[in-house]
């Protein structure tokens, strides 16, 4: 956390500190302030009325019965602001409200358009958002942006989409321009797999985390955090695995330039793929990534009822992801993988059971203490983590390589 300044000049850089620290630790004290800012008792009781005057955080009655005066805990004031979030999944359009206190007051979630043309979905998601902000959000006023989670490659300074590969016609989409006239509010732009980890740091109990984030939805990429702190990469596309060598037998994607890579060992369309192959169920239009994502959603079903063949189909899967995390796990040298993202919830039964002792057998030297678990956000980690965004875009201080039109 960083420190304030009892300079009047950096007023506003204090504020941002004290609200921050409410917002990372509810229940905090004027005395903890004071010590975790290093900000005078003054000024720390200057910027906690001003914090209160503005409705951001507000004085809870104390718990516990001590004896003297006790100390009032400071906690944010949950519409004091809000910010909406947008994961644009081939498949599956996520949206959320989120609120100053951290929680998704609203969530919806649309199958995504289908349409070639971007500004169909583009007018798509304004509605949904609007419709989104009127139901949940008593202060328009009070929405401080909207952030967007959309799969790679990205310019983020330049807030373009350049050539999602299961994008048909995106290319050098002006997203964060066109969404910005369409809704009116200032809007973040941001990779979904970044967007994911943000979402599962901010949700972590733990005081210091390093992990490895898998994201897996109609695409598949990885994110790293790093002590607190998610790597991006010197252009914001950090994430690319899906060509990682895992199962030199895997389907070949049209849309994927590796045979064999952890991409066509996990994502959808090859798990239809190879359903369909066995007889399983008829192959649906593989372009329509709605239907592969119902197929999918099948297969996983009957691989929870039991089914051997839909087992073998997810045993096959788990197997290549255990590849791909244990390639991972030797790079980075990390104890912790989380993973998560649309397809989660559905792979998970079939997943948890296996993968972690899968991806200890991948490890060159062994590691006590290795954790992989599932996301504690859930299927909708990329569009709370573009909300996180942008709370902390606006409240957080310190500045952000992500730009507002």
């Amino acid at each position: 956390m960083r420190r304030g300044s009892n300079q009047l000049r950096l007023a506003d850089y204090n504020q941002a500190v004290v609200l921050e620290l409410v917002r990372r630790s509810p229940g905090v004290s004027r005395a903890d302030l004071q010590r975790e800012s290093g900000l005078s008792s003054q000024t720390i009781s200057n910027i906690i009325r001003r914090l209160v005057d503005d409705q951001l955080i507000r004085e809870i009655a104390p718990a516990g019965s001590a004896r003297g005066r006790p100390s009032i805990p400071l906690v944010p004031e949950p519409d004091g602001a809000y910010s909406v979030g947008v994961h644009i999944d081939p498949a599956r359009l996520t949206v959320v409200l989120l609120d100053l206190a951290g929680e998704v007051r609203l969530a919806r979630q649309e199958r995504t358009p289908q349409a070639t043309n971007p500004s169909e979905v583009t007018a798509f998601i304004a509605d949904v958002v609007d419709g989104l902000i009127a139901e949940a959000a008593p202060d328009r006023s009070r929405v401080l942006g909207l952030g967007i989670a959309a799969p790679g490659p990205l310019d983020v300074e330049a807030g373009l989409l350049l050539d999602p590969p299961q994008l048909a016609n995106w290319r050098d989409v002006q997203l964060r321009a066109d969404l910005h006239e369409a809704t009116g509010l200032p809007v973040l732009l941001d990779k979904d797999v970044t967007a994911a980890a943000t979402a599962e740091l901010r949700r972590s109990p733990e005081a210091s985390n390093t992990f490895v984030f898998l994201y897996l939805g109609s695409g598949v990429g990885a994110s790293v955090v790093l002590d607190n702190q998610v790597v991006r990469g010197v252009t914001n596309n950090m994430g690319e695995v899906g060509d990682l060598l895992v199962d030199p037998d895997a389907e070949q994607l049209e849309w994927d330039g590796r045979r064999g890579g952890l991409a066509a060992a996990c994502v959808p369309e090859a798990l239809v793929l190879q359903a369909a192959r066995v007889g399983l169920m008829p192959l649906p239009n593989m372009n329509d990534y709605v239907a592969v994502d119902d197929a999918c959603s099948v297969l996983c079903d009957l691989a929870a009822s039991g089914d051997a063949v839909a087992s073998r189909i997810l045993h096959r899967s788990a197997r290549g992801v255990a590849v791909g995390l244990g390639v991972l796990v030797n790079l980075l040298d990390v104890r912790r993988v989380v993973l998560g993202g649309p397809l989660w919830d559905r792979l998970s039964p079939a997943f948890l059971p296996v993968v972690p002792g899968l991806v200890a057998n991948e490890l060159v030297a062994a590691r006590e203490g290795i954790r992989v678990e599932g996301s504690a956000v859930g299927d909708r980690v990329a569009a709370q983590g573009a909300a996180e965004l942008v709370m902390d875009h606006f409240l957080a201080p310190r500045a952000s390589a992500l730009m507002v039109d």
